[in-house]
């Protein structure tokens, strides 16, 4: 009997000696526990009051378990030194299994426990340690085994050595040898097959916590959402959405006036099914529901009301071959760089969707991949919003006007006044100021008033950046100017409207800028352009303000050196030009370097070479005077050579 006794402590030992840490997950419809034990680790699941306990031979951990679930189906949990206690409110049952590698896993699921359950039987604690009575009568002994040569349980090793978990298993284990249930032998017998496994046992990995091959992921490794997640198609009912709303909120307390965390989420599913957004929003915020359901049913809601996103839960998904790939793209006005998106699939998804909802999102999903210069992409969206649509909505009309890049759509949008007027008018007008043509009087009237319509809105910001830049296509520069402070924005362009289409009344009024000031924001070739017109103009002091000044100049690109030279030479500043085209060839160059030496008139030749900045000469004074001598001569010819080249060309 110390035998047995001992051997089978000595097996749970390895159990005993270290913590092991309880794992979570929450999956559609189930929460997910998981262990991993020792092998050989014996465990049971049963029923205790208030839920089901867990009674196995090891410390539990379970400091990270809410870390990942939410309190619906799990309301409580703790842990004692070989007991793990789960706390059921819901409507909810517990089932367990082993995998392979001796993972031990706790699924808890809605609804009722399937008939026969061997977990539904109650989980009867250890039995406490009897007190001391007086010995009974010693059974009959088996044949051939004194059992009155058994020391007394007060000299056993239990005592002495062991905790009193030890002590309680040593005493059952007496009493079940003398019941006759316990075969005392004097070794361990090889551990028997293991017995077929019950109908809610099963083997294999447990999906969530081991790897699944055909779950596809992303390049960095994140688990792609499943599609069963973002199947807002599946999410309807046939019932009248009135009628379906009602009963679905119906439900959500149930007699205890505790929220149901399934109706709940019924209800939110249902109205993002509609296309209610702010609804679904405002539902998931208000009843407590799974972290992670609610960070995804907030990210698909702020993409049904066309909100930027306020979580990353989207982001990267668009790499994957899944339903959610539509979803990323819809998220992300703009590809992720260095991220492949998964075109095929979004569209996949996409033509899946009911009509409304394929109404709904196809504008914003063609809006997307027009962004994306994917026009085929654009023109299968449009093709699967028309498919089964009887009558083509405002929604419609606009992704067509995009997906052709039709004006004429968009013109006719804008006349008819619908609600995506406002939409078109802003599409219509970026093509065209970006295209550099003007826009028509009655356009520009038609955004000053969306302009005021959506005075502190989030739209405002770039309704008045169209507007600016669209009086300063009519030629409109003092209006232009004087909205640029509410379009601050705008500045670049407006510059650039100036300097390619403004008279020299506006450039006078606008260009010429104070002395001192910085360098204006605008392109470098607009700021070139201006610089020349000014220069043109006989300003060459106001055109230098446009350019790059002292070491910057020096570093700048050929082009602006021209056009500070150009307006040096205006200036009758030629020991300033040279160095500036110093090293520089062409026509332009050459002209330059003409009219500075002719601005310096009878300038030696040794000091005309020094202002044009040769490479110093190697050697001593004399070498170094021969250089300059050399150097001066050939530029004199070469200065003569284009004087005749350009009398000749002139006669």
């Amino acid at each position: 009997m110390r035998g047995i006794c001992l051997a089978f402590l000595l097996s749970t030992s390895a159990a005993w000696g270290q913590t092991v840490q309880v794992r979570s997950g929450e999956h559609p419809g189930f929460t997910r526990l998981a262990m991993d034990l020792p092998a050989g680790t014996e465990w049971r699941l049963g029923r205790i009051e208030g839920g089901y306990g867990l009674a196995v031979d090891a410390t539990l951990d379970i400091s990270r378990v809410y870390r990942l679930i939410g309190r619906q189906r799990l309301a409580r949990l703790g842990a004692v030194p070989g007991r793990l206690n789960l706390g059921i409110d819901c409507a909810c049952h517990v089932t367990a299994f082993e995998t392979k590698r001796g993972t031990v896993v706790l699924d808890i699921r809605g609804g009722a426990a399937p008939a026969g359950s061997q977990f539904e039987a109650p989980l009867v604690p250890p039995a406490p340690a009897p007190a001391p009575v007086a010995a009974p009568a010693p059974p009959p002994a088996a044949p051939g085994y004194d059992w009155q040569a058994l020391p007394p349980p007060a000299a056993s090793l239990a005592e002495t050595t062991l905790d009193p978990l030890r002590e309680a298993l040593l005493r059952k284990l007496a009493d079940g040898a003398a019941r006759g249930v316990v075969d005392i032998v004097d070794r361990i017998p090889p551990r028997p097959e293991p017995a077929p496994m019950p109908e809610q046992v099963r083997i294999g990995e447990a999906p969530g916590f081991l790897p699944d091959p055909a779950q596809p992921i992303t390049p960095e490794g994140r688990a792609c959402i499943a599609n069963d997640r973002v199947a807002i198609g599946a999410w309807g009912s046939d019932l009248p959405a009135a009628e379906e709303i009602a009963r679905a909120r119906a439900a959500f307390v149930t007699e205890f006036d505790q929220p149901d965390p399934e109706a709940v989420a019924r209800a939110v599913r249902y109205y993002l099914h509609l296309g209610f957004g702010a609804e679904a929003r405002q539902l998931a915020e208000s009843f407590p529901i799974n972290p992670h359901d609610r960070a995804l049913w907030e990210a698909m809601a702020n993409i049904l009301d066309a909100r930027p996103q306020t979580s990353d839960i989207l982001a990267t998904m668009a790499s994957c071959d899944a339903d959610v790939a539509m979803w990323a793209i819809l998220a992300a006005p703009a590809p992720t760089p260095g991220e492949v998106e998964q075109t095929e699939a979004a569209l996949r998804s996409f033509s899946a969707l009911p009509v409304h909802m394929r109404q709904h999102l196809g504008p914003q999903l063609a809006e997307r991949f027009a962004a994306r210069k994917d026009a085929n992409a654009a023109l299968m969206v449009r093709e699967a919003v028309e498919r089964g649509a009887t009558v083509p909505t405002d929604d419609t009309r606009m992704m067509t006007a995009l997906a052709q890049q039709d004006d004429a759509h968009l013109k006719a949008l804008v006349a008819k006044g619908g609600t995506r007027s406002g939409e078109a008018l802003i599409a219509l007008s970026a093509r065209r100021l970006e295209a550099r043509e003007p826009l028509d009087p009655g356009t520009v009237t038609a955004l000053a008033a969306l302009r005021h319509e959506r005075r502190g809105g989030e739209g405002e910001a770039a309704v008045a950046r169209l507007h600016v830049l669209g009086l300063a296509s009519t030629g409109d520069f003092a209006a232009a100017f004087s909205g640029l402070r509410n379009a601050p924005d705008a500045a670049p362009a407006l510059w650039d409207w100036l300097a390619r289409t403004g008279g020299d009344g506006a450039l006078l009024t606008h260009a010429v800028l104070p002395e001192g000031s910085a360098l204006p924001d605008a392109p470098a070739a607009t700021r070139l352009m201006l610089a020349d017109r000014l220069t043109g103009l006989g300003l060459a002091a106001p055109a230098l303000l446009w350019l790059e000044r002292g070491e910057r100049l020096a570093a700048a690109a050929p082009e602006e050196k021209l056009a500070a030279a150009r307006a040096r030479i205006q200036q009758r500043d030629a020991r300033a030009v040279l160095p500036l085209i110093a090293g520089m060839e062409g026509e332009a160059a050459d002209a330059l370097r003409i009219a500075a030496l002719e601005q310096l008139g009878t300038a030696p030749p040794a000091e005309t070479t020094a202002i044009a900045a040769p490479p110093p000469a190697e050697g001593g004074v004399l070498a170094r005077g021969r250089a300059m001598v050399s150097d001066a001569a050939d530029a004199r010819a070469r200065i003569e050579a284009l004087l005749q080249g350009t009398e000749l060309s002139a006669r």
